[in-house]
Order: C-alpha cells, then sequence, then structure tokens
C-alpha cells in the first residue's frame, strides 16, 4: 500500500442563499474599491497640487501612477460587476466547480486509477451532500 496526493474537486450546488452571499461579498468589494478610488481621487489632487507649486518635475510622473492605479482598480471593479451580473443568471440546483483541493488516498495493486483521481465533493449552503 501506497499514500499519494491527489486533487479533489470541489463542486457547489447553487442555491438562494449561495447566490446572495456571494452577492454581498462582491457588494463589499466593490464599496471597498469605490472608497479607494475615492482616496485616490483627493490624494492625487493634492499631490498634483503640491508638487506643481514647487515646480517639482515629477509632476507629470506622478500624476501617470495614480492614472494607473485608478485604472487597476476600475477594472477590478468592472470584473466584480460582471462577476455579479453572470451569478444572478445561475440558475438554482446546478453545480458549479468552485475549486480543488489537495487530498490524500491509499493506493493499492488492483485500484483503478481512473476512480483514484476523478473524486469530488458536492457541496450545498457549505455543508457536504455527496463525495463521488
Amino acid at each position: 500500500m501506497l499514500t499519494i496526493n491527489r486533487k479533489v474537486r470541489v463542486k457547489i450546488i447553487v442555491t438562494a442563499d449561495f447566490k446572495k452571499d456571494l452577492l454581498t461579498e462582491i457588494q463589499l468589494n466593490v464599496q471597498k474599491i469605490d472608497a479607494e478610488l475615492s482616496f485616490l481621487e483627493q490624494r492625487a489632487k493634492k499631490t498634483v497640487m503640491e508638487l506643481t507649486i514647487k515646480g517639482s518635475p515629477q509632476v507629470q510622473a506622478v500624476r501617470e501612477q495614480l492614472d494607473w492605479e485608478k485604472k487597476k482598480r476600475d477594472e477590478s471593479r468592472t470584473a466584480l460587476l460582471e462577476q455579479a451580473s453572470k451569478i444572478q443568471t445561475l440558475e438554482e440546483g446546478v453545480e458549479i466547480l468552485q475549486g480543488e483541493v489537495d487530498g490524500p488516498i491509499e493506493i493499492k495493486v488492483g485500484d483503478n486509477w481512473d476512480d483514484i483521481f476523478t473524486k469530488e465533493i458536492v457541496l450545498k449552503d457549505g455543508m457536504v451532500v455527496e463525495i463521488r
């Protein structure tokens, strides 16, 4: 007998609570990004004004860096809103892949190799409902 590690797929059965929890998490992340954008905007105005008054040659570089930071957050915000849109269209009862976990398994001569690597854990509202 030998113990090896293998990947086990984790699937989730979509429920109303699952969708609600995901959408709430996304909304919180969007609010966090909005706050960061607001802070960046204020910081950009203040920093650019101070550097302009001082006649610093770094004004353009700082402006570009802040614009890049804002663009990055805008892209994240857009991606989150697209995710929220997709989540709302999920039908209840369907299974979606959440990810994979590593799991040990003991193997011995005569075991079916395909059975070893095709295991899945199915969750519903945070509870294991099936192991396949």
